[in-house]
This record gives C-alpha cells, structure tokens and sequence, in this order.
C-alpha cells in the first residue's frame, strides 16, 4: 500500500470518526455537538506518512497525478455543493430578506473542509484501485 493510499484511509477514518460523533452528540447537545469537530484536527497528522527512509521513494508520477486529479474533484464537488447551498437552500431556509445565522457561517467552514478532504481522499482510493 502506497503513502498516499494509507494517508487517504487515515482521512476517511478520521472524517468517519468526526461525523459519526457529531452525529451521536447531536441529540444531546444541539449545535453544540459541532464542537466535535476538532477531532478533524487530527487530519493534520497526514504528512507522518510521507516520511521515507534513505532508499525509499514515497511518491511517484503516477500518484502525483492522481493527488492532483483527487484534489480537482474535491474542489469541484466543494463548489457544486457551496453553490447549490447558497443559491437554493439558504433562501428556502432563511428566506429571500432572512438573515443567515453566524454559526451557519462558521461551521460550514468546517463542513466544508470534511467535505473536500473526504472527496479528495475517496477519489485517491478509488484511483489507486483502477490500477
């Protein structure tokens, strides 16, 4: 298993893991489940497995090219969901004159990370299974 292959697993684990504890916190404490996520933060454990050793080469052309075809899907899939959000929802929601709740500002920062870094990292896997 490549380093990018380990790291994208470790991802999912981590954004799994996150949504699954906010969504277990919810039901007990509202919008302050969402505190939950700064366990995201362990995403920033990631470069751990691109360490290598004197003989070992980490990454290669080809899984540059896929980081790079992995990364241009999760900023797609970002755009397509922020776009749809802001142009249907938040009107349906809030109303054409309704002002947007700060919290729904701050945390769709977060929503917003999980849903790139888990896009990216699904796109990684399922590139490296193509062969």
């Amino acid at each position: 298993m490549s380093a990018t292959q380990k790291h994208a697993w470790f991802n999912i684990a981590v954004i799994g893991g996150t949504l699954l504890l906010v969504a277990c916190l919810y039901p007990f404490l509202g919008w302050s489940a969402n505190g939950a996520l700064g366990l995201a933060g362990l995403l920033g454990l990631g470069p751990v497995f691109y360490r290598k050793s004197a003989s070992e080469v980490v990454m290669d052309e080809r899984d540059i090219l896929i980081q790079r075809r992995a990364t241009l899907l999760g900023y797609t899939a970002f755009w397509l969901v922020f776009v749809l959000v802001a142009a249907l929802l938040s009107p349906l929601v809030y109303g054409q004159e309704g002002n947007i709740p700060i919290i729904v500002v701050q945390l769709s920062v977060f929503y917003a990370m999980v849903l790139f870094v888990g896009v990216s990292s699904l796109a990684t896997l399922i590139q490296n299974a193509r062969g």
